[in-house]
């Protein structure tokens, strides 16, 4: 059987363009206080055969217990902020034999995820549907943290206003990044004059705060 045993198969669905779909539902709806079944896919509205692939899915990125009911991890999904990498970390466990050979998976090309999951046995089809699956899902994930930058702020000698490097206002997106956490390390002066700190917190506004650019 390779790497998996019959218990830890890899899921797939034969419609992958639809995970997309799927997820954001999840995050629209409310949590299931019982079973996530068929019954309740099509209370989603998704009536066909092929839509309870899902329910797999589910289960074995532990978004639901064996028995079908919602974890932890479905719950924290929901929060926007952190939704891609809560997914990243079910994927990254789910299919942990995968990424123990490629700590990079997710950026894998097809000929190589192919050449892991047909480790599994099962018939081409299926073993393309495993790749199509596991490639769409990692759309929807992060698996690096976020760079984090520090902006150091000090004041010259002489000066009431600090000196601020200039910060961009817009920022380009990333593929898989929720948010830029940026950290202001401020150095005030030693002064028993408020004036001085009234002004340096005025500049420090005018310039984080103002969509003007030069």
């Amino acid at each position: 059987m390779g790497f998996y045993t019959f218990m830890s198969l890899p899921p797939y669905t034969v419609l992958p363009s639809k995970i997309g779909e799927y997820f954001k539902k999840i995050q629209e709806v409310g949590v299931p206080t019982s079973k996530v079944d068929i019954a309740w896919l099509r209370q989603l509205g998704y009536n066909s055969g092929n839509d309870n692939y899902l329910l797999n899915i589910l289960k074995f990125l532990r978004f639901t217990d064996q028995t079908g009911i919602p974890t932890d991890v479905w719950k924290q999904y929901k929060i926007p902020t952190q939704s891609n990498s809560i997914m990243g970390e079910a994927i990254k466990t789910s299919y942990k034999e995968l990424f123990a050979l490629y700590p990079d998976a997710f950026r894998k090309d097809r000929e190589a995820l192919y050449a892991f999951f047909s480790s599994t046995g099962k018939a081409k089809r299926t073993i393309d549907s495993m790749v199509t699956t596991f490639q769409n899902l990692c759309k929807l994930a992060t698996f690096e943290a976020v760079p984090v930058t520090k902006v150091p702020i000090v004041i010259e000698e002489g000066k009431t206003e600090p000196v601020i490097p200039k910060v961009a206002t817009k920022v380009v997106a990333q593929k898989g990044f929720n948010e830029i956490h940026i950290n202001i390390q401020l150095h005030l002066p030693e002064t028993n004059d408020a004036k001085v700190y009234d002004s340096l917190f005025k500049s420090l506004r005018k310039h984080l705060l103002s969509d003007d650019e030069e």
